[in-house]
């Protein structure tokens, strides 16, 4: 799957002025060992970062972050999805990288980033899949084995504020 070609003005490597907190990834790419997630309405610059003039936090404009991925292998991608049955029984899907990555360039459903754990050389994201009919969201877990992650924007919307 080719991955995502677009020139930023910004690329930042460095997150801890950086939130995915309540966006929403619509496409998505695996190509060379780097996955994509393209956020058509950007992701969040907190007040401290040297770029941000304001004093909020504030919507960059369409983003990409990219992971690169541990041995430039998709197997370095786990996904999960919790489906809850009639029952309430909560049944956990394991997906095929490839399969989510499709479903999600299909249209199928929408990533939205709730919460980010990091640890050595590991992401795991706790996030939300939103669908167009019911159930319309699903709880999903997003693991990457990635050493390294670019941020990548063009301009911040300081009339987009937290």
């Amino acid at each position: 799957m080719k991955g995502i070609k677009r020139m930023y003005k910004h690329c930042d490597s460095d997150d801890c002025y950086i939130s995915l907190h309540d966006c929403r990834a619509e496409k998505m790419s695996f190509d060379k060992g780097i996955l994509s997630f393209t956020f058509p309405d950007g992701f969040w610059i907190t007040q401290q970062h040297s770029l941000n003039s304001s004093e909020n936090t504030v919507l960059t404009s369409s983003s990409q972050v990219d992971f690169t991925i541990i041995g430039e292998e998709i197997c370095g991608i786990e996904i999960s999805i919790f489906r809850k049955k009639r029952s309430g029984t909560v049944i956990r899907e394991d997906w095929e990288p490839l399969n989510f990555i499709n479903a999600v360039n299909a249209g199928d459903f929408e990533i939205e980033f709730i919460t980010q754990y990091k640890s050595y050389q590991s992401f795991l994201f706790k996030c939300w899949v939103w669908f167009n009919k019911e159930p319309y969201h699903s709880e999903c877990e997003i693991i990457l084995h990635s050493g390294r992650v670019l941020y990548r924007w063009n301009d911040l919307r300081y009339d987009r504020c937290w």
